[in-house]
């Protein structure tokens, strides 16, 4: 029974008081369902049903009384009223009753069918019985059947939690990371980038300004104004102060684009207008507005777009005061009237303009409306007002009617606010000031903000509203930038100031760009944010941003799963191709208190398909609840190394991995119920499969496959191709031969310690052959093989004989001690070296699968296919007498691995994905089964093939006759017969490949995982390349997980489109004619039109050049017997020479004009110097320069000093400043006569004194270069 509502929660009463509410407030109202506060959960233990009922009524009271508070107070609680919130918190708090009631010891919970009840009559009144029955399956994770309310609860946070981080993550940036730097030549401070749009007349003119035609203008503070393209490249420049004649300029403080007459006017600390004229590509003063008592702040500029006689020009001055002038008749001869000459300009007195002198311009003023500086005004043409700001709390924002007719609206702001916004579609104001808040106003309610965002940390400058988007661009002074969702009232990005490369000042002016989405900058210097959507549509779409490791396909609720290596776990749906749930470091550990992701290294389901197990590579293995992300369970195995391998039924979940050993946990359990099994592997254990009804199987890197009891732990059997085609027990090891590998084995070819051995096969010995026996054996394979070849298919054979040469890129440097240089290359490329080298390097079993249709107790049936890091794809029986029943190379180049394999439900195909990327499908309905097809089931199996493959018909197939058996000994791929299985596999009996129905390139990189979707008949891969892509049976391609496609049902059967098929862009450029053919479904419409568009244009082009080219050559030819002519004389012969004509010299270019006035940058952006280690000459260098002094005196050659560069004598003149010694100063350097005869007055002066010479320095090094070479001598 639903309970009886309130009065005010009559929905024909609020849908009246909400219209009468919101059209006073000019707003649409908002309703954040995610924002709903659930009641609080009462424990039902404990208390009995009255007490419940009791509390609960006094809830209901309280809820009600709360609706009825905005009749009573204040209009502030009226916003607070939410009758939708109100109304679900009643229907949760009756399901909680519900759950209550149900919540006992016998029954701890709902069951499936109570569930749906009480879903049905609360919450879920508008799902159907599908829906719920999965919600109830998302809630019981833990498949015990029930769901109690701390579940429900829990299930609902958690899911709406990730999925909100989920939104965030996937949310759409509006600009890049980082900023793109424009050069200029601009040496201040830019006071405005402005956009001038181009005015084009048409029949019916535009309602607002064409952002995508036109240029961008900026002008700096000492007056440099310039032109650019919507690329931001540089027209052409001009110089504001050419027009005037004085010594000292003034700083322009601002400027508008008046376009629609292709004017420009800007002001300067002269307190006057200048108006441009731009006419011709001219710029030409035109007016002058003088007699401005303040000097102007800011200016705007406003133009109806539907008659462009109409128009505003704002400003506002230092004392606060805003000017208006409204012009009406401003294609007629201008704004202020014609003026007489061309070359002349106009001066206008705005007190004349005010008292109406001017016909067509009428100017307003609007005295004191601010107590500070104006920061900025603007025009709102909705609502045929003004509005400006200041920093004044008094009087921030101030909006007025242009012509004073109607009051005027103050809005006060703490500190005053800096800029401001309109929005006309919203019909908000946005504004930013000083107190680093964001706040919304709507313009008829000044007394409080409808919203207030919060972020930045310093005062927001510039406030720009993205209306297409709806969203709200702010700067602050620290040039940060936040970019906010209007809808979500959230930061959806922020660039810090950091990234901001804009020298040391803060912005000055910005420029937005609706249509391009872009954001210019302006300091001293010009930055750009651009949003390159060429670049987008270029782009592929990608499902992960890294790798993505492995996909699998959940039957339960018809989602893929997908894990990448940055450890993000993604879910998909089939149907749309859109992500349901993400949840990001599913695997982590903390560094420093960051969170770094682990890579995920192993992914599967539990038995129902209800949860998620992922394994990692610090050996962590976690149980997730996938359609919310919440962790269930967390255990870690032994030694903390690679899991590789997870599998789980029946509550066991067993781990397995590159510690060599498989370990069984409970399901829901601890650590210390962990069990150990017995190691069987000598090497790290790479995958692992299940199949029923207890048999586990895992792949080890040396190519060992070893069959588990999975309730007992005890080890079947061993498989091994490299070591034999049939099973090794407990009992007997050594590896068994069938009997064709026993007659092989009797001739003398290689010795058979050397292979038959297990101690031979695994000791390092197994390394050194007796090349005896390879030489003996090789003549006489050679006859036998020749008698023999007359019977049976050569190909096969080929693989078998000792002497086809085998082709390895590690066959040359393997084992260096045994060959040597000298060695013969038909020794180099034997068979023996080429299998050693794959048994160590190539045997790793990548991928595992059972095929749970056959009968696993048949001999001749082959159940499990493993795929290698070779390529090569073997087929085993399970049987004791089984073994290797077939192998074949699915790669599609030699050497490259198979790392994906998978099949359907009825293992009618098999799927296999190599490194290069490429997908194949093989029919294996008659491959290794002892069951065969009958010729009418083959007949109809040939025909469902050819309908549902493309390929079969590319590839050449005669679709009217089957062949009489699908496998075939063909080799493929080509080149095969170079790199051969080993010879313990028994080629001759066990290759056979099995019928190729398709094959195209589905990623550019490596594929980690293929899961077929039989529900869909769809085929799912993922790659290394970070997409997941769908395709159909026939190669058709569906799309990429991450972009949406249309709805697909179960029942849709994937037909040939009658248009061209879409195709990525990597493989359009990356595929093989082949591949394009198979993705086109067999068409080739590109091709179809080249040819069409040659015929048409191709052919007459090639006929017009040939023409062209002919008659050019033959006046090349004309032209060459004229010269030869002209060259040669009958006469002189060869000492005629022809008369040349002086030409006169070519024109120089066009001189650059430079301003008189020294440009003077206000700041110029520079890099630290690095200090440099003075220069110091060695002793060794010091000797030789002192000995070739000493050498060149004695033969009377001057040396010249080398010069250094100015800037290295600038250094070491700093540097050494300071150590010398401060030596006299003379007009003209003494001469040694002059000190000599100084010397001599002195002594005549004073008869005491010594009359020495003082040797120079040349001399000192002359003396110890001598002694320094008598030494030399004498010893």
């Amino acid at each position: 029974m639903e309970p009886v509502l309130p009065p005010e929660l009559n929905p024909a009463l609020r849908r009246r008081r909400e219209s009468r509410y919101y059209a006073r407030q000019s707003l649409i109202p908002h309703i954040n369902l995610s924002a709903l506060k659930l009641p609080r959960i009462q424990s039902g233990k404990g208390t009995s049903l009255e007490s419940q009922k009791s509390v609960r009524r006094l809830d209901d009271e309280s809820a009600y009384s709360d609706i009825e508070k905005p009749k009573s107070n204040s209009k502030h609680n009226k916003e607070d009223f939410n009758p939708d919130k109100i109304a679900a918190e009643i229907k949760y708090a009756k399901l909680q009753e519900i759950f209550e009631k149900a919540d006992t010891d016998e029954e701890p919970g709902l069951e499936p069918q109570e569930f749906r009840c009480a879903i049905k009559k609360t919450v879920g009144f508008n799902l159907t019985e599908e829906e719920i029955e999965t919600l109830f399956m998302k809630v019981d994770a833990n498949c015990d059947g029930v769901v109690d309310w701390e579940e429900y609860v829990t299930y609902n946070l958690m899911e709406y939690q990730e999925k909100n981080q989920m939104i965030e993550m996937m949310r759409e940036k509006p600009f890049p990371v980082e900023t793109r730097d424009v050069p200029s030549r601009h040496r201040d401070v830019i006071v405005r980038i402005a956009f001038l749009p181009s005015i084009q007349k048409r029949a019916v003119p535009p309602e607002t300004v064409d952002y995508s035609n036109g240029r961008y203008v900026t002008l700096s503070k000492e007056g440099i104004l310039i032109f650019w393209t919507l690329k931001m490249k540089r027209i052409r420049s001009f110089n504001t102060h050419s027009c005037m004649d004085r010594a000292t300029q003034p700083w322009l403080t601002d400027m508008v684009c008046m376009y629609n007459v292709n004017m420009i006017a800007v002001t300067s600390t002269d307190r006057d207008i200048i108006i441009f004229d731009l006419q011709a590509n001219k710029f030409i003063k035109r007016y002058h507005i003088v007699g401005i008592e303040n000097c102007i702040t800011t200016m705007y500029f406003w133009a109806n777009m539907r008659d462009l006689n109409y128009a505003v020009l704002l400003w506002g001055d230092t004392a606060g005061n805003t000017f208006a002038v409204k012009f009406d008749s401003s294609l007629r001869g201008g704004p202020f009237g014609a003026v007489a000459g061309k070359d002349l300009y106009k001066k206008v007195s705005l007190p004349e303009v005010i008292r109406g002198f001017f016909i067509g311009a009428k100017a307003y003023k609007f005295n004191r409306v601010h107590d500070d500086w104006v920061s900025q005004i603007g025009y709102i043409p909705e609502l045929d007002c003004v509005v400006s700001c200041c920093q004044s709390t008094n009087n921030s924002l101030y909006l007025a009617d242009i012509e004073k007719k109607k009051i005027s609206t103050v809005f006060k702001v703490n500190k005053g606010i800096l800029s401001f916004d309109y929005c006309p579609y919203n019909n908000i104001i946005v504004t930013g000031g000083m107190d680093y808040l964001v706040r919304v106003w709507n313009p008829y309610v000044n007394s409080k903000a409808i919203v207030v965002l919060k972020g930045h940390s310093k005062p927001i400058t510039h406030v720009v509203i993205n209306s297409s988007k709806n969203q709200i661009i702010s700067i602050d002074k620290g040039k940060s930038i936040r970019v906010y969702d209007m809808k979500d009232q959230t930061c959806i990005q922020q660039l810090s100031g950091r990234v901001v490369k804009l020298g040391p000042f803060p912005i000055s002016t910005i420029c937005f760009n609706p249509v391009s989405q872009t954001l210019l900058l302006g300091t001293n210097q010009i930055a750009m944010l651009e949003k390159h959507f060429e670049e987008e549509n270029r782009i592929e779409v990608t499902s992960h941003n890294k790798p993505v490791f492995a996909a699998l396909y959940n039957r339960t609720f018809r989602f893929v799963v997908s894990a990448c290596y940055e450890s993000v776990v993604s879910v998909w749906d089939v149907r749309t191709g859109e992500k349901v749930m993400q949840f990001i470091n599913a695997h982590k550990h903390t560094e420093r208190g960051v969170d770094i992701p682990i890579e995920i290294s192993a992914i599967t389901f539990d038995g129902p398909e209800r949860r998620l197990i992922t394994g990692a590579r610090d050996g962590s293995v976690k149980v997730w609840n996938f359609n919310n992300g919440a962790c269930l369970q967390t255990f870690n195995i032994p030694g903390g190394l690679d899991v590789t391998g997870i599998a789980s039924t029946r509550h066991r979940i067993y781990v397995t991995g590159w510690s060599r050993a498989v370990y069984v946990y409970i399901d829901g359990g601890g650590e210390e119920f962990r069990k150990e099994w017995k190691v069987k592997h000598n090497e790290d254990i790479i995958c692992m499969s299940y199949t029923g009804p207890n048999i586990i199987a895992t792949g080890s890197y040396d190519g060992d496959i070893v069959i588990w009891s999975r309730d007992t732990g005890q080890a079947y059997c061993t498989l091994n191709a490299f070591k034999g085609t049939k099973p090794s027990t407990e009992n007997n090891k050594k590896f068994k031969y069938t009997k064709d590998e026993e007659d092989e084995n009797k001739f003398p070819m290689i010795e058979e310690d050397a292979l038959l051995s297990e101690d031979a096969t695994d000791k390092p010995k197994s390394k050194r052959f007796s090349m005896k026996g390879i030489r003996a054996g090789v003549g006489l394979l050679s006859k036998v093989r020749e008698n023999n070849s007359r019977n049976g298919n050569r190909l096969s054979k080929q693989f078998c004989r000792m002497e086809t040469p085998c082709e390895h890129p590690l066959l040359p440097l393997f084992d260096e001690q045994f060959y040597t240089q000298t060695s013969n290359t038909e020794h180099t490329n034997s068979r023996i070296g080429y299998d050693e080298i794959c048994k160590s390097y190539e045997a790793a079993v990548e991928k595992m699968i059972f095929l749970e249709s056959r009968d696993s107790l048949d001999k001749e049936t082959a159940v499990l296919f493993c795929s290698g890091a070779e390529g090569w794809v073997r087929a085993w029986s399970l049987h004791h007498e089984g073994g290797l029943l077939g192998q074949f190379n699915a790669s599609h180049k030699v050497g490259e691995g198979v790392h994906a394999i998978a099949t359907d439900t009825e293992n009618k195909y098999l799927f296999t994905a190599d490194t290069t990327g490429y997908l194949k499908i093989w029919d294996i309905t008659e491959y290794c089964i002892k069951d065969k097809h009958t010729p009418n089931q083959r007949a109809a199996r040939w025909k469902e093939l050819f309908e549902t493959f493309i390929f079969m018909s590319v590839d050449g197939q005669d679709p009217r006759v089957p062949p009489p058996c699908f496998n075939s000994k063909d080799p493929r791929p080509d080149g095969i017969l170079n790199r051969p299985p080993p010879l313990n596999s028994n080629p001759r009996r066990t290759i056979q490949w099995p019928l190729l129905v398709n094959s195209f390139k589905a990623h550019t990189k490596v594929v980690n995982s293929v899961v077929f979707i039989d529900e869909f008949q769809f085929i799912c891969t993922c790659s290394a390349d970070c997409s997941i892509r769908m395709w159909t049976l026939g190669g058709q391609y569906i799309g990429t997980f991450g972009e949406r496609w249309g709805p697909l049902k179960p029942t849709m059967a994937p037909k040939i489109p009658e248009k061209d098929s879409r195709i990525p862009r990597d493989l359009k450029r990356t595929g093989s004619a082949r591949t394009l053919k198979v993705l086109n479904q067999g068409k080739a419409p590109k091709w179809k039109n080249l040819l069409v568009k040659m015929r048409k244009v191709g052919m007459p082009r090639v006929e017009t050049q040939v023409e062209e080219q002919a008659v050019q050559e033959e006046v090349q030819f004309q032209d060459d017997l004229v010269e030869k002519k002209l060259n040669s004389s009958t006469i002189l012969g060869k000492s005629y020479k022809r008369k040349i004509r002086h030409k006169l010299p070519p024109s120089l270019p066009k001189i650059i004009e430079t301003y008189a006035s020294v440009a003077v940058f206000h700041s110029l952006p520079f890099v630290e110097l690095s200090p440099v280690d003075q220069y110091q000459p060695t002793d060794d260098m010091k000797i030789r320069k002192y000995g070739a002094n000493v050498r060149d005196k004695f033969r009377g050659v001057k040396r010249k000093d080398n010069a250094l560069p100015a800037l290295a004598m600038v250094v070491n003149k700093i540097t050494t400043s300071g150590n010398k010694v401060a030596a006299p100063r003379f007009h003209v350097k003494p001469s040694r006569v002059k000190k000599l005869y100084h010397q001599m007055q002195n002594k005549m002066s004073d008869p005491n004194a010594n009359f020495t010479t003082s040797p120079t320095a040349s001399d000192v090094k002359l003396e110890l270069s001598k002694t320094s070479l008598d030494s030399e001598t004498s010893s």
